[in-house]
């Protein structure tokens, strides 16, 4: 029987303050094991909240920019449920109302025409603490630290198809989340991660089939792998006539699998009610005007103009996906002093060898020490001639890494390319005199020496003549026959 896949997500963004959600302690990743804690995000008795008035405008930002209803009066709940790393005993959220409703986000469908993913709602809630397991020793030790970290849930209505719709809805959103300052968007930090239902019906059957839940995805590979694995595993189970059961499920990422983690035949009763320490929340029409206006371009818009600045379908996506990459690009390029090619020569660089540096780092563009204001630079003595393409690459990883200036290390270190006509005719005759066996070979028709002369008229000039001048030259040297002398090694 042929099947549909149903996917629908639901999207937990941190959100960009210095301090949680209900209390003072910093949101800081990576501090000393609960350090960051106080009476209220460890849940001592007495202790009340208060509310972090810029987590509410972040939550309400990106829902203008997801074309949500932004609620003027929305509610915060407990959802009472149990786990060691929920000090209250439950965790503060919103059901009804929430602070946006609505809204969506389009994407690519897998038959190449456009498709709004729609939106069900966004809501605001405090993070967990994290259990951390020593296996070694037999116990389980609780890290409050991330406990009342500010977070967005959006979640999405059952419109995806696809392991890949659904990695290109996350990216997009993704992206646009991290330009609005909405999150940082560190997955790796678990600053934006996602739950994945997903189920199988028979083609064209309007009633859903029986979904399974795939918990705490940071990373869009992992979306992919985990998606296309759970529709081959409940595929097979239709297939030999079998059941799939409601439950949640985990993504081994080693074994490119998911497994049972617990049973959801039944739905969870939260027993949410009204968090009777926190007042309704109210966004007034003003606030909402100020922040519509602080919205950037949205993902069609962005996509659009980065393909009239002359960058390949390719590039304008990789902008777009990288956190950060868009902003450091957009900064480069206003640094930038030349012709209108520098854009396409900044995202060059960034795509072969400044983005793959961050990624290896495991850091933002932003993040890097070399600044927009430096790769404009970098970017400048490419396009110019005075660096070649080999000098580039040779530089590139102590430049990125120490946040060099491009220009007085070319400077200091004499590395600019010779650019002289005449002195590269003059090297070109050099070479030709000191090899006339291999120039004899040339004029007898072997034009792969060629290549041998250019290494070698590279190795003359320490590598700063340009290779493809250093060709022409080096041709037109051996058309005369040579001239001059030297000793070229």
């Amino acid at each position: 029987m042929e099947m549909d896949t149903v996917i629908g997500l639901e999207i937990h963004a941190q959100l960009n303050t210095r301090t949680k959600l209900f209390c003072s302690c910093p949101t800081e990743f990576g501090a000393e094991p609960n350090t960051n804690i106080c009476e209220v995000c460890t849940g001592q008795p007495g202790a009340l909240p208060r509310m972090n008035g810029l987590a509410l405008e972040l939550a309400a930002k990106a829902g203008l920019a997801l074309g949500s209803k932004v609620n003027e009066r929305s509610l915060f709940s407990r959802k009472n449920y149990f786990y060691p790393d929920l000090p209250n005993g439950f965790q503060t959220s919103q059901l009804d109302p929430p602070v946006c409703e609505g809204g969506g986000l389009e994407i690519t469908s897998d038959d190449g025409t456009p498709k709004r993913v729609r939106l069900n709602r966004i809501h605001m809630e405090d993070d967990a603490g994290k259990c951390v397991h020593d296996e070694l020793r037999g116990i389980t030790k609780v890290d409050l630290n991330r406990a009342g970290t500010p977070l967005i849930e959006i979640v999405t209505e059952p419109d995806i198809s696809s392991a890949r719709e659904a990695v290109e809805f996350l990216k997009k959103l993704h992206g646009l989340l991290v330009r609005l300052g909405v999150t940082k968007g560190r997955m790796e930090e678990g600053e934006f991660r996602c739950d994945v239902n997903i189920s199988l019906k028979p083609k064209g059957s309007p009633v859903l089939g029986v979904r399974g839940e795939i918990k705490n995805l940071n990373s869009f590979r992992f979306v992919g792998q985990a998606i296309e694995y759970e529709i081959g595993r409940q595929t097979e189970i239709y297939a030999a006539g079998g059941r799939v059961l409601q439950e949640t499920l985990h993504f081994d990422s080693q074994k490119g699998e998911t497994r049972s983690l617990r049973s959801k035949e039944e739905a969870h009763d939260y027993r949410y009610f009204p968090q009777p320490d926190l007042p309704p929340v109210y966004i007034s029409p003003d606030l909402v005007e100020r922040l519509r206006t602080e919205l950037p371009e949205g993902p069609e818009e962005a996509f659009g103009r980065l393909l009239a600045l002359g960058l390949k379908d390719v590039q304008a996506r990789l902008l777009m996906d990288r956190r950060g990459a868009l902003e450091y690009f957009d900064s480069a390029r206003d640094a930038w002093k030349g012709p209108v090619a520098g854009a396409a020569r900044i995202c060059s660089l960034m795509e072969e060898l400044f983005l793959p540096h961050c990624q290896k780092e495991g850091t933002s563009p932003l993040e890097s020490p070399f600044t927009p204001d430096l790769m404009a630079k970098l970017a400048g003595l490419a396009e110019d001639g005075t660096l070649g393409r080999r000098k580039v690459q040779e530089l590139a990883e102590q430049l990125f890494a120490e946040g060099l200036d491009p220009e007085k290390v070319v400077k200091e270190r004499g590395l600019a390319q010779i650019s002289d006509e005449s002195e590269l005719a003059r090297l070109a005759a050099e070479v030709v005199a000191a090899h006339p066996q291999e120039a004899a070979k040339f004029r007898a028709g072997q034009e792969k020496i060629l290549s041998f002369m250019v290494g070698k008229l590279m190795k003359l000039s320490a590598g700063r003549a340009e290779p493809r001048r250093a060709g022409e030259l080096l041709k037109a040297a051996l058309a005369v026959g040579g001239t001059g002398s030297g000793t070229a090694g």
